[in-house]
């Protein structure tokens, strides 16, 4: 039961993916467009702040971001993580900070009001970026909650490789170099916070 417990920051985001997977991609009761994320209508349909997440375009896309749970998974293990809800606790951090910084970046820098974007990847990144600093540096308290991260050479390295190939994956077509470079620079904030 206590493994069940740790393990449930990891099932339920993924159970999300695959759900909203089915939803949109098979069963076609919503577009994916509609719970996109999309500069110019994120105040009128706030549910979009939530829903871009956790909806995937292709089969791929799904898999990929999986995948990027599991190495997360590992790094937590391998950093000695004290805490069963870390993830939880970034995610729930990164969502809205991650949100709000494309949502100033394409209105007011870019004037892209018609920016859509999905996926997880940002909060992926996010969640990368503050294992990277946790493994150089360690991390014991995220606002006053003990998580106990220790510092690890190996877990440096791996983070620094994920990390330099998506920016450069970021620069193909179809992919948000905006989304990506926003969820890494959110979660050095959080870091940092």
């Amino acid at each position: 039961m206590k493994k069940i417990n740790k393990e449930v920051q990891f099932i339920i985001p993924s159970f999300l993916f695959a759900l909203l997977f089915i939803v949109v991609n098979f069963k076609r009761f919503v577009l994916i467009s509609d719970l996109s994320y999309w500069s110019s209508n994120i105040l009128n349909q706030p549910y979009r702040i939530l829903s871009y997440s956790f909806v995937h375009k292709d089969f791929n896309h799904l898999i990929s971001n999986l995948f990027g749970i599991v190495v997360i998974r590992y790094c937590f293990i391998n950093l000695k993580l004290k805490n069963k809800y870390l993830f939880f606790y970034l995610t729930i951090l990164l969502i809205p900070i991650q949100t709000f910084s494309l949502f100033i970046i394409d209105n007011f820098l870019f004037y892209d009001p018609n920016h859509l974007l999905i996926g997880f990847s940002g909060i992926l990144f996010g969640v990368f970026s503050f294992i990277l600093l946790s493994s150089i540096y360690g991390k014991e308290y995220i606002f006053n909650i003990f998580i106990g991260l220790k510092k690890n050479y190996e877990i440096k390295k791996i983070m620094t490789i994920f990390l330099s190939f998506g920016i450069v994956y970021s620069f193909l077509p179809g992919i948000s170099f905006s989304g990506h470079l926003i969820g890494i620079l959110s979660g050095f904030f959080i870091f940092f916070l």
